[in-house]
C-alpha cells in the first residue's frame, strides 16, 4: 500500500484526492491536517446557510455520518481499498456493511495503543477513551465496489468544539447535531499524547502492519480528481419547494426525508442527516421513490427492494422500516 502524509491541505484537494483513489480502487492510506476551523459536514447533511465572512470553512465528506469539528487541531486519515472486504478476504462482499468500520478501525486502535492510548470502538460511528469520542469513523463505497473508510482524530483540540463552529456557519440550524461538552469529549493533548502528524502517520501504518499484514512505501500524493468544491458543497441543499419535512432521531443523530407531492405521488424528495450508507444505494432509493404513491405500503417496497442487494448499505438509523416512518411523519392529516 501507499502512504501518503499531507500537512496543511485544502478540503478541495483533499476531496480530489479521495476521489481519485476511490475511482481508481487504489490500496492507499493517506493522512492529513486541514488548516484553520473547519466544520465537517457528512456526505448527506443539508447545506447551511452560513454566515458572510466567517473564519469557519465548510468540508463535505465522501462518507456520511455525523456533522463534525475539524482542522486545527484534529487529524484526518483516509484509507482507500479496492473493495469493502479487501482488508480481510478476496471476497468483495465476505464482511457484511455493519462489520466494515469495527475491520477498518483497528489498525489505528493498535497505532494508538503503541502511544499508550486505550482507545475503543464501542460501535457505530466513535472512537472512545473512557467512553469519551476521540475520533469519529464512516465509510463510502462508490459505484465501482472500492472503500473509502475515513477518520478524524481529536490531536489538541477536541469535539466540543462543534457547537461553537456550527453557531458560526449555521445560525438556522440546518443541521441538526449532538452537542458534547467539554467533559465529555476527549484528545490526544488531554491524555498526554500530542503527536505531529508525521508521527501519527507512523503510528497508524505501524497499527495496519501489525493488524493485518500490510506493507507500505511512502509515495506522493497521486493527481487529484478535478472536484469544483462550491457544487460538491451544494449537492445537498434546502430547496424550499419541498414543503414536506419529516423527521427521525436515530442511533447517530437523525433522518431527515425532505419532499414534494403531486397528488398522492412523491414527486421529488431528497433524504438527509447522519446516516452511513452506500451513494449510488442512496440516489437509486431516491429515484425509486420520486413518482411513486406516497403509501406505507409503496414505500417499504421501494426501500426493501433497493436494499435487497447486498452491496447496498444504510446504517446508524435502526431498522429499514425508519426511512418510511419518516416520510409518513410528513403526510398530510
Amino acid at each position: 500500500m501507499t502512504l501518503v502524509v499531507q500537512p496543511g491541505i485544502s478540503p478541495a484537494a483533499s476531496l480530489g484526492a479521495d476521489a481519485g483513489a476511490l475511482a481508481a480502487g487504489a490500496l492507499a492510506l493517506r493522512v492529513y491536517e486541514f488548516a484553520g476551523d473547519v466544520l465537517s459536514l457528512g456526505r448527506y447533511h443539508l447545506l447551511p446557510s452560513g454566515r458572510p465572512g466567517t473564519r469557519v470553512r465548510l468540508h463535505r465528506r465522501h462518507s456520511g455520518g455525523r456533522a463534525t469539528a475539524f482542522g486545527d487541531g484534529f487529524v484526518g486519515i483516509a484509507l482507500t481499498l479496492p473493495h469493502r472486504s479487501a482488508l480481510v478476504s478476496p471476497q468483495p462482499l465476505a464482511l457484511a456493511p455493519e462489520q466494515v468500520m469495527n475491520r477498518c478501525v483497528r489498525g489505528i486502535l493498535e497505532g494508538l495503543k503503541a502511544a499508550g492510548v486505550a482507545a475503543f470502538y464501542p460501535g457505530r460511528d466513535f472512537i472512545t477513551v473512557d467512553r469519551r469520542p476521540l475520533g469519529l469513523v464512516a465509510f463510502e463505497v462508490g459505484p465501482t465496489g472500492a472503500l473509502l473508510f475515513e477518520a478524524i482524530l481529536a490531536n489538541r483540540r477536541d469535539f466540543s468544539l462543534l457547537p461553537a463552529l456550527l453557531d458560526e456557519v449555521d445560525p438556522g440550524g440546518v443541521v441538526s447535531a449532538e452537542m458534547l461538552a467539554a467533559e465529555a469529549a476527549t484528545s490526544l493533548a488531554r491524555l498526554g499524547a500530542t503527536l505531529p502528524l508525521d508521527d501519527v502517520a507512523a503510528l497508524v501504518r505501524g497499527g495496519y502492519e501489525q493488524v493485518f499484514g500490510l506493507e507500505f512505501e511512502v509515495a506522493r500524493a497521486p493527481a487529484p480528481a478535478p472536484i469544483e468544491e462550491d457544487s460538491w458543497l451544494r449537492q445537498r441543499s434546502p430547496r424550499p419547494e419541498l414543503d414536506r419535512h419529516g423527521s427521525t432521531r436515530t442511533q447517530l443523530g437523525c433522518l431527515e426525508a425532505h419532499f414534494v407531492l403531486d397528488g398522492a405521488r412523491i414527486a421529488d424528495i431528497v433524504l438527509a442527516g447522519d446516516f452511513i450508507a452506500n451513494s449510488p444505494a442512496v440516489d437509486e432509493l431516491e429515484r425509486g421513490l420520486r413518482g411513486s404513491r406516497a403509501e406505507r405500503r409503496v414505500v417499504d417496497e421501494v426501500v426493501a427492494r433497493v436494499f435487497a442487494r447486498p452491496e447496498n448499505f444504510f446504517l446508524g438509523v435502526g431498522p429499514l422500516e425508519t426511512i418510511a416512518e419518516t416520510i409518513m411523519r410528513a403526510m398530510p392529516v
